[in-house]
């Protein structure tokens, strides 16, 4: 059981940095050295699942939030459900609070609430009237990869606490708006709770991840899921379809949706915040591992990007040149390597190894507040530094690293590229959606964080390629890499990229965010209806995070801007198709 745990967390470091990643220091052996190998989109790691203020608070807090089910087909583009598959619906997830709606639209709203939700019958009953004329408003937090969410994510977590909730209870609190705001978040199929069920012609239970079962997970099916339920959950709830209007919120694979909501759905969503999206689609992704190097070559941080590149060279000579057991031996020990040397002679094993780095670089979820050991850049530069200055070495200075951000574990790291093929292959990567994320990557995304030979990426150099990527997909789905390719492209075609073509949707970045390469910003984005909000300093959806007194002027000047933008939105007349304050803002 041990070693099927440290497959699962080797291979989310082998999806790892895909969106957020927060902790340096996890329990286990070698959690976030291996979630960097392939990297889970946003992997929201169980650090950021938590709320972010007490315990005992936030359980008096998520009182007010409804934990429901609505029924979604199963394939909302088949003209004909298949009749040959038991289920043809399934029960997806989501979250409610009506904390910000007046007491005297409240009975409305749980009425209406009653009559919406779909997965209990008795609950169906006619639709109320609404009886109050103040603006309804609906915010809708797109759900996405990653472990299951809890109630808290309506009070107090990574996803939309700075941006959607905090401009909700302003809307309500403004004596000029004096709005009711629905809250509501969509878990994805195929992940947390939502996933649907399957059975053989026994009527035995089949696993939902199995390739055959998982041709219904993709993020076309996810915005016709969102479609289906703004139609049949949120407009009954608020009772007037005339009035409400819908805003979708999301930060990194969320934030695509929610873009993409707005752009499949215009009829049903009036606009959209898109945090941190890589819109663009790609299969090579050598420009992450690159912007890692640019941030690190900060003249804060001193020499850390020298002794990172230079570390690791020095490893790939001892692994590979010699071919010197002495060598791999002393790697081994340095770096606590399960199977000692011999594991080191695979030449997988030392790509897995090398390729995304021995060390953890926090770019994405680099917070500059923080206070814990190498819970950001600098604090990881400082302490990588010292361990230079004290072992007069670059790798016993990774090695002093490595071991501290494992919390100084005396468990090996387990480096096993066989081993991780057959974990990814099999039922187990169920876990935290690992599984169903690895297969969108596969079939539409791409976004593999390569480090080649050519690049600058800050890790082994060369060791991490895209064969290896395309391998996983082959192996663990039988998708050939002619495959992938081509299903990268269609996603492209399908959501037009950094030339998406629709209007009143905020594109939101922040420079030091490595995903902001793929996001439409003043360099990527042709159409002249779209917002584009830089955030200088700023990590992956920092922005949307709980509001902290330690927040940089950077991101309270983006939650700023965000509430600007939506409150203008909310203003338009019903046919403005328009963004009244387009525009490429630079905020530091």
């Amino acid at each position: 059981m041990a070693r099927r745990h440290q497959l699962a967390h080797q291979y989310r470091l082998l999806l790892l940095l895909l969106l957020l990643l927060d902790s340096a220091t996890v329990e286990g052996t070698s959690i976030e050295r291996r979630r960097r190998f392939v990297d889970y989109l946003s992997q929201r790691s169980r650090q950021e699942q938590e709320p972010q203020t007490d315990r005992g608070d936030v359980r008096d807090a998520t009182a007010d939030v409804e934990e429901r089910f609505v029924e979604q087909r199963l394939d909302h583009f088949s003209s004909v459900p298949e009749v040959d598959i038991p289920t043809r619906t399934f029960r997806q997830r989501y979250f409610y609070t009506s904390r910000y709606v007046h007491s005297s639209s409240s009975s409305v709203a749980s009425a209406a609430s009653a009559a919406a939700d779909t997965s209990t019958p008795s609950l169906r009953r006619p639709a109320v009237a609404a009886s109050s004329t103040r603006p309804v408003y609906a915010f809708l937090c797109m759900g996405g990869e990653g472990p299951c969410l809890t109630k808290d994510v309506l009070v107090s977590s990574v996803h939309c606490t700075g941006d959607m909730i905090e401009l909700a209870r302003r809307l309500y609190d403004s004596t000029a708006h004096n709005a009711d705001v629905h809250l509501y978040v969509l878990e994805h199929r195929y992940y947390g709770d939502s996933y649907p069920k399957f059975y053989n012609d026994n009527g035995t239970e089949e696993s939902p991840v199995s390739n055959d079962n998982l041709v219904y997970l993709s993020s076309r099916q996810a915005l016709a899921d969102a479609a289906h339920f703004v139609s049949t959950v949120v407009v009954p709830r608020a009772h007037n379809q005339a009035k409400v209007r819908v805003i979708t919120f999301g930060g990194s694979y969320p934030g695509m949706l929610a873009a993409w909501a707005r752009l499949k759905y215009p009829h049903l969503v009036h606009g959209a915040v898109s945090n941190s999206a890589p819109v663009q689609a790609q299969l090579d992704f050598p420009e992450y591992n690159d912007r890692v190097s640019y941030d690190l070559a900060n003249d804060e941080v001193g020499d850390c990007l020298r002794i990172l590149e230079e570390g690791h060279a020095e490893i790939a000579q001892l692994l590979t040149s010699s071919r010197d057991v002495d060598s791999r031996e002393q790697v081994a020990t340095l770096f606590n390597v399960c199977g000692g040397e011999a594991t080191l002679v695979d030449n997988k094993n030392v790509s897995a190894f090398l390729g995304d780095g021995v060390v953890f670089v926090p770019a994405q979820s680099n917070d500059p507040s923080c206070d814990d050991r190498m819970c950001n850049i600098d604090h990881l530069c400082s302490s990588l530094i010292a361990a230079r200055e004290v072992t007069g070495s670059n790798v016993k200075a990774l090695a002093a690293v490595s071991k501290q951000q494992r919390g100084n574990s005396t468990a090996c790291i387990e480096v096993d590229w066989e081993g991780t093929i057959r974990y990814l292959s099999s039922d187990e990567a169920k876990e935290e959606g690992l599984r169903s994320w690895l297969w969108q990557t596969c079939t539409e995304f791409g976004f593999y964080q390569t480090c080649e030979a050519a690049s600058s990426c800050p890790y082994g150099k060369g060791y991490h390629t895209i064969d290896l990527d395309l391998e996983i997909c082959r192996r663990a789905f039988g998708i050939t890499e002619g495959n992938v390719w081509s299903n990268v492209q269609q996603s492209i075609e399908q959501y037009g990229g950094w030339n998406i073509d629709a209007s009143r949707i905020l594109f939101v970045n922040g420079d030091i965010d490595p995903w902001a390469m793929l996001g439409v910003d003043f360099d990527h984005g042709s159409s002249s209806a779209l917002s584009t909000i830089w955030v200088e300093g700023a990590s992956h959806h920092f922005w949307t995070h709980e509001i902290k007194d330690s927040d940089g002027e950077g991101i309270k000047k983006a939650r700023e801007a965000i509430y600007r933008h939506v409150v203008e939105w909310l203003d338009e007349g019903a046919d403005a198709e328009g963004d009244s304050a387009n525009a490429f803002v630079k905020l530091s």
